[in-house]
């Protein structure tokens, strides 16, 4: 029997996390994850060959035991447009897995928000440092307002917050991603690396 492209599709969370403009990897675990850029390349052969522009994809799709996960990796700076292409890469990547028919180890059907609202999380893994230097942008603030956040402008400030947004179970999230949350997924982090291994990768 033939597998599925999301199952046929295997790679270690190390090599999706390659940033490719600096040459380096983001995490070193040998977690197997689906490589979805991989995914959106078989589809765009497939399915659309002529699509201009080519949809932009997630690095990678987990499926774990109770939950499944989108991550994206973003190890170089994130201005306004970076910004906005995270989130087109969350809808095109979603439009895409939803024409994919894949059921889950449970034998439900991936293939709505509904179903994503209540199973799929969604991870953005951010460079700490370079986010530090350039600073929030445009969409981090509108999602700060949205979580009554005041603007984070120090390393040491942006762990206190975190550390007390933990104590009252409400992460917060950068990048205006808090949108999504219980809208297409059913919680959206985003980690510093060591935030990510910590809370993912050694989970």
């Amino acid at each position: 029997m033939k597998l599925h492209i999301i199952d046929e599709k295997k790679s270690s969370l190390k090599d999706t996390s390659y940033d490719n403009d600096n040459g380096k990897y983001m995490v070193d675990s040998q977690l197997q994850v689906c490589p979805f850029d991989e995914v959106k390349n078989w589809y765009v052969k497939n399915n659309i060959p002529f699509a201009n522009p080519v949809p932009k994809s997630n690095d990678a799709l987990f499926f774990g035991e109770k939950e499944s996960f989108f991550i994206e990796f973003k190890n170089g700076k994130i201005d306004n447009g970076v910004n906005f292409e995270i989130n087109k890469k969350i809808y095109d990547s979603l439009l895409i897995l939803f024409d994919l028919n894949y059921v889950d180890a449970d034998g439900n059907a991936v293939n709505s928000i509904s179903y994503t609202r209540f199973n799929m999380n969604y991870i953005l893994v951010y460079n700490e440092e370079i986010y530090l230097k350039a600073g929030p942008t445009r969409q981090t603030k509108e999602g700060f307002e949205r979580q009554k956040e005041r603007q984070v402008e120090s390393k040491h400030r942006d762990k206190l917050y975190k550390t007390i947004r933990n104590l009252a179970n409400e992460g917060l999230v950068k990048f205006g991603l808090d949108q999504f949350k219980n809208y297409l997924f059913k919680n959206v982090y985003t980690y510093t690396v060591e935030e990510f291994e910590k809370n993912f990768v050694n989970k």
